[in-house]
Order: structure tokens, then sequence, then C-alpha cells
């Protein structure tokens, strides 16, 4: 009986020390992974869409299922202008970003604000993360609007680009998807679950081909 008892206690502590070591190893996987940080305003967010369906989170489970250990935090703010979002970007220093997409000035456009002043926030917001790796990702603004502001507009992330080699420059962030209905949301502004499907593809691509994530 008493052989009996001493077995069957080995094997609680044996299951038990399993349980124990699968707990480990999950959290030190979920420790070793590095943070992708996603700045944008309301097209980061779930307008009109679910939250499941926004770029972020489809990213996010893009990245599961190719094994990337990443953790994609989203930093969005509807209608977030440049200027709003250089005040509250150092909040998140504390997260340590290897990774940082910064996708900002559509609201800028849109309300006519100084491209200047648009240059200068970018500048500040990038050099926030000084070691993190920065995807800077220009989108058009509408056609309605000056062609001489948006020529002045688009401008602004391309200079930066030249200027800092070290950026990685995504030239139109929202291709194949900026002002097709079936890939937008009635607003024809804000994209639909299938354009931030084509987003998330088109980014994953050229995150891979820069080296930007690794295994």
């Amino acid at each position: 009986m008493k052989y009996i008892f001493l077995l069957f206690s080995l094997f609680l502590f044996s299951c038990n020390t399993e349980n124990q070591n699968d707990i480990i190893s999950e959290t030190i996987e979920i420790q070793q992974k590095e943070i992708i940080l996603a700045l944008w305003d309301s097209l980061t967010a779930w307008y009109w869409v679910e939250e499941s369906e926004n770029y972020p989170t489809q990213l996010q489970k893009k990245l599961d299922e190719y094994w990337y250990k990443y953790e994609i935090i989203n930093a969005w703010v509807s209608w977030d202008t440049s200027a709003n979002l250089l005040s509250r970007s150092s909040l998140y220093l504390e997260k340590k970003p290897s990774i940082v997409i910064l996708v900002i000035g559509g609201n800028d456009g849109l309300r006519w604000l100084s491209t200047v002043e648009l240059q200068q926030n970018i500048w500040k917001i990038i050099d926030t993360f000084p070691d993190a790796k920065i995807v800077l990702g220009w989108m058009d603004i509408p056609a309605n609007l000056w062609i001489s502001y948006r020529n002045d507009f688009k401008k602004v992330y391309t200079e930066i680009a030249n200027e800092k080699k070290d950026i990685y420059f995504l030239d139109y962030f929202l291709e194949w998807v900026w002002g097709k209905k079936e890939y937008n949301i009635s607003d024809m502004i804000h994209p639909n679950r299938d354009g931030y499907k084509i987003i998330v593809e088109n980014l994953v691509k050229f995150l891979e081909k820069n080296n930007i994530i690794t295994k």
C-alpha cells in the first residue's frame, strides 16, 4: 500500500513539474517578444469595423501565423494630428518598442495645417525613439485639395526619408486601398476589413524584404 502511495505521489510531482515547466516556458516566450508600436490615428483603430479587423490586429495574427515573436501595441487616437501625436509619443517609451510604424499627417492635411510644422513634428516623433527601427509610411490626401499643397505634403515624407537613411520609408501605406470603393467604408477614407487585409499583406512583405522583422 505504501509502495502504491509512493508511486502515486511521484506521478503527481512529475505532472506538477511538467505543468510548472510549461508555465515557465510560456512566460519566458511572452517576455522575449519584441514590441511593435503602431502609431496612427483613426485609420489604426477600428472605425466602422470590428476590432479584430483593424490593421494592427490582423498584423498580429499574420505575424503569429508566420511564427514571428512580436507583440503589437495599437497606439491610436481618432483625429490625431502630428502635433497631438508628438505630445503623447513619449508615453510609450516605457514599452521599449524595437519597431515603430509611424503613419501620421492625414488629419494635418485635411485641416490644411502647415507642412513645415508637420515635418518638424514627425522629426521629433522619430527622435523620441532612438533605439527603435522606424517605418515611416506616407499616404495620400484628397484630390480636391490644392495640388501645390498636396505636393508639399508628400515632400515632407520624401525629404525625411532621403535625409535620414536609417528610416524605412514605405512610399504608399494605402497602396491598392486608397480611393477604391470595395476596400473602404462609405466615407472613402477609412479602410474596411478587406482594405486592412491588403494593408497587412503589403506591410508584412515590406517588413520581411527589409529584414525589419526577424525570427
